[in-house]
């Protein structure tokens, strides 16, 4: 199979890999086997920047035998934008799902929320959230306190 892909196609490839390589690899300190499939196929895409015209974006390194993106693509690039923006949203939407989910336990019990179909379950669940909501709305994280 032969794939044809334009430049600004291929532009848009490379934020794609460095998007899927960023969730997958962020959070760890080494790269597992489990990925290393999507590793070599980012690789093999990596090397045809030059050709592509984006010699300014992708480096090899001939120590490590790797293809790295630039200091240029890291600064310029629209891509850890949206990577912020994600995490961003992220972060809000796991921390009021899990502080409903915590009230919901405390307020009705674990077996009783263990034992409700998941329709029951989101509809309690989102009127928690939906107050965690408008707290972080108006006030962000100013007013969380940890009692000990």
């Amino acid at each position: 199979m032969n794939i044809d892909l334009n430049k600004k196609e291929y532009r848009a490839l490379l934020d794609i890999l460095l998007i899927a390589d960023w969730i997958l690899h962020c959070y760890k300190t080494e790269e597992g086997p489990e990925t290393e499939e999507y590793r070599n196929l980012e690789q093999k895409f990596f090397s045809f920047a030059q050709e592509m015209g984006f010699a300014n974006l992708v480096e090899y390194d001939p120590e490590l035998k790797k293809y790295f993106p630039t200091r240029e693509y890291d600064e310029t690039n629209v891509v850890m934008d949206a990577i912020v923006d994600y995490d961003n949203e992220s972060f809000w939407e796991e921390l009021m799902e899990r502080l409903a989910t915590r009230d919901l336990i405390v307020k009705e019990g674990k077996e009783k929320v263990m034992a409700m179909d998941d329709e029951e379950r989101l509809v309690k669940t989102e009127k928690l959230r939906d107050k965690y909501a408008a707290e972080f709305e108006r006030h962000g994280i100013s007013r969380i306190i940890i009692k000990k």
